[in-house]
């Protein structure tokens, strides 16, 4: 539900990143490149096709090049996993120092579904859970071999209900990433179990794109009769009502063929924080489409939610009651 909620929010503001050229490049990393300045996946040496998908075969795509390959922090170190052979991800966690979760400590906060068919592993240093998802390439079946490759990668956190500050804080962090990454935000939003629409102070924020976060969230009110426009900050939101029952907290981006999401969720156990990348364009392409075409496709939407999200601006300025439009550094804590 929730893919298909960023998708359809492509429709106001659309998610992706850079027009890249048609042929997916390889991972592999040029000689006169430094190890220190090679993104991840260069850091692994993988190309991001084979001979089960890309160019030549059945399934003519691939999960597509990233804006700003360079950036390594949690969410690219997870997007780099994405694209490969099931073989070669689950070679390169064991590399890394990830180890399997026994069946016993697989908890229902993490595995909300109960499958007993997924393989969860801890992180080296047990901070979080990692979900690497796998997507079937079963018309790419060779002498009763069905190859998979891995379409997207999910990490869990729990905390418990007295971090409200700490998951602030990682929501935040999030933020500064995806937008160190160049991502466009496609939606964040805010509520809890019984929150007011109308209510003031503002129970719920929701904002989409870089340009209305800088707004914060808006809430008309009645004063001596007359309606009256109030601007919040969201994080001021999310200070204010983080902690209360069915508390939620989405937050989702995206480049053309990438897209990137977090979910904090309140629940008996704790927070549950829920960070999701999906290499989209390999996860949604039926078998047999055009790469090439379905990434046309994707980079006119982003530089079409690119757009819109600068049109805010000038959007803000002529309404009747317009925000205060803050600094995006200063709503990000960057100095």
């Amino acid at each position: 539900m929730l893919r298909n909620a960023f998708l359809s929010s492509i429709v106001l503001i659309s998610v992706s990143t850079f027009v890249c050229a048609q042929k997916p490049k390889s991972g592999v990393p040029k000689k006169t490149v430094t190890a220190n300045a090679l993104s991840n996946a260069e850091k692994m040496g993988y190309a991001r096709t084979n001979q089960y998908w890309g160019p030549g075969t059945y399934y003519s795509f691939a999960p597509g090049i990233t804006h700003m390959k360079m950036v390594n922090n949690s969410e690219s170190a997870m997007r780099d996993l994405t694209g490969i052979s099931r073989e070669d991800c689950l070679s390169e966690l064991a590399k890394q120092g990830f180890t399997e979760v026994p069946p016993k400590e697989v908890e229902k906060w993490f595995n909300p579904n109960k499958s007993k068919d997924i393989k969860y592993f801890y992180a080296p240093d047990k901070s979080y859970i990692l979900d690497p998802g796998f997507k079937d390439l079963y018309e790419s079946d060779k002498n009763g071999f069905r190859p998979y490759a891995a379409g997207d990668m999910v990490r869990y956190i729990l905390l418990p209900i007295e971090d409200s500050l700490k998951v602030m804080e990682m929501a935040w962090q999030y933020l500064r990433d995806i937008n160190n990454m160049k991502l466009l935000l496609g939606d964040f939003n805010s509520s809890f179990k019984k929150a007011n629409p109308k209510a003031y102070p503002i129970e719920q924020s929701g904002s989409t794109g870089w340009n209305s976060m800088r707004a914060g969230t808006f809430v008309l009110r009645m004063i001596d009769g007359k309606p009256m426009g109030a601007w919040e900050r969201n994080e001021d939101i999310v200070r204010r009502t983080i902690g209360k029952p069915d508390f939620r907290l989405l937050i989702m981006a995206g480049e053309i063929d990438f897209e990137y999401m977090l979910q904090v969720k309140l629940q008996k156990e704790g927070y549950v924080l829920r960070y999701e990348v999906i290499a989209v364009t390999l996860n949604t392409l039926e078998p047999g489409a055009n790469w090439t075409d379905e990434h046309k496709q994707r980079t006119l939407a982003y530089n079409g939610g690119v757009t819109m999200d600068k049109q805010a601006i000038e959007l803000y300025k002529k309404a009747p009651l317009p925000p205060v439009l803050e600094d995006l550094n200063h709503l990000l804590h960057i100095r």
